[in-house]
C-alpha cells in the first residue's frame, strides 16, 4: 500500500522544495510524489534536482490553464491499484510528519474499504515564515450532499481518498475547486466523510495564495457581498455541470436533491423568490454556520443561488 501525494505547481519555486521534502519525510507510510507543473515541467525537474529531491518523485507537464485544470490533470493522469490512497497537496505548505499516517490510520479502520472515503481536517494558518497565527475552523454540523452543494469544508491540502473516490472523479470533466468537488462527489455518491479536527498542515498565508484562510468579521461582509453579486450562482452552475455526469452514481435521494438544486438554480424572477426560498428549505440545504446559513437563505430568496 501506498499513499500518491498529487501536487499542483506554478511558479511555487520560493517554498516548493520544503513543501516537497515534507511530504517525502512522512513517516511510516509509503510515497510517491507527482507533481504537475503549469510553467515548465523541465524547469521543475531542474529546480528539485538542485535542491536534492529525486527520491520517489515524478513531474509532468501542466495543463497550463490555471489551478482547478492543473488539479484535474494530476487526477486524470495518475495510475492507481485498489490499495492504495491519494493526497492532494499545495506548493507552499510544510505537513507534519505524521500527517499521511494519522490519515491512513482512520481510513483502514473504516469497514466498507469499496465505499468512496475522504479524510479531510483543519490547517494551523501560518504567516509567510511559518509562525502560527490561527487554527482554520471546524465542522458544527453532519457531513451531507446538502452542506457540500453550498461550501467546502476543508481545504484540499488535508484530503486523503481511495480509488472509489479517485475513480469517481476522473469523472468529472468540467475543472472545479478540487477540494470542493471532493467534498460533493464523496457525499453525493454515499461514501464517507472523516473530520480530523487535529491539524497536520501548516498553511502559509501571504500574498501568491489563490485562495486564503477565511477569518474575521470584515472577511464575512465580504464573502455576503460576494455572495449577493453573482459569484456564488457562477460556482454553482459550474459544480452543476461538474457533477453531471456522476447522476448514476448518485444514491436516489442525493439524485432528488441534485435535481431540486438545478430547480433551484433555474429558477428566476423576482415574482418567485418565495417559491425558491421554499425550495431552499424542502431541499435540507444548508451551511455549517448559522449565520452564513441566514446569508444563503437570502441568496436563494433573491435568486443568487
Amino acid at each position: 500500500m501506498s499513499i500518491v501525494v498529487l501536487l499542483a505547481s506554478y511558479k511555487g519555486e520560493k517554498y516548493l522544495a520544503a513543501q516537497i521534502e515534507s511530504i517525502l519525510a512522512q513517516e511510516d507510510v509509503d510515497v510517491f510524489l507527482l507533481v504537475s507543473d503549469d510553467v515548465s515541467a523541465q524547469d521543475c525537474i531542474n529546480y528539485l534536482a538542485t535542491k536534492g529531491v529525486r527520491e520517489n518523485t515524478s513531474v509532468i507537464d501542466g495543463p497550463h490553464k490555471g489551478v482547478n485544470a492543473n488539479f484535474a490533470h494530476l487526477i486524470n493522469s495518475v495510475k492507481s491499484t485498489a490499495d492504495d490512497f491519494f493526497a492532494f497537496s499545495d506548493q507552499d505548505d510544510v505537513w507534519e510528519r505524521d500527517k499521511l499516517r494519522a490519515a491512513q490510520n482512520k481510513l483502514l479502520k473504516l469497514k466498507d474499504k469499496n465505499a468512496p472515503l475522504i479524510y479531510m481536517g483543519r490547517t494551523m494558518v501560518c504567516d509567510e515564515v511559518l509562525n502560527p497565527l490561527f487554527l482554520a475552523k471546524g465542522i458544527t454540523s453532519a457531513m451531507s450532499f446538502q452542506n457540500a452543494l453550498l461550501e467546502s469544508i476543508a481545504g484540499g491540502n488535508t484530503m486523503v481518498f481511495n480509488q472509489s473516490t479517485l475513480e469517481l472523479l476522473k469523472k468529472v470533466h468540467f475543472p472545479v475547486h478540487h477540494d470542493w468537488l471532493s467534498y460533493m462527489v464523496v457525499t453525493a455518491c454515499g461514501g464517507e466523510v472523516l473530520f480530523d479536527d487535529q491539524p497536520y498542515v501548516l498553511y502559509r498565508q501571504h500574498g501568491a495564495n489563490v485562495i486564503g484562510a477565511n477569518k474575521g468579521l470584515a472577511q464575512k461582509f465580504y464573502r455576503l457581498k460576494k455572495l449577493l453579486s453573482n459569484e456564488f450562482r457562477g460556482w454553482a452552475e459550474n459544480n452543476i455541470k461538474a457533477l453531471e455526469p456522476l447522476v448514476n452514481d448518485m444514491t436516489s435521494d442525493n439524485r432528488k436533491i441534485y435535481d431540486g438544486f438545478i430547480r433551484l438554480h433555474e429558477m428566476r424572477g423576482w415574482h418567485r423568490c418565495f417559491s425558491r426560498l421554499s425550495l431552499f428549505q424542502e431541499l435540507g440545504l444548508y451551511r455549517q454556520r448559522k449565520l452564513e446559513h441566514l446569508g444563503f437563505m437570502l441568496a436563494a430568496f433573491l435568486g443568487k443561488i
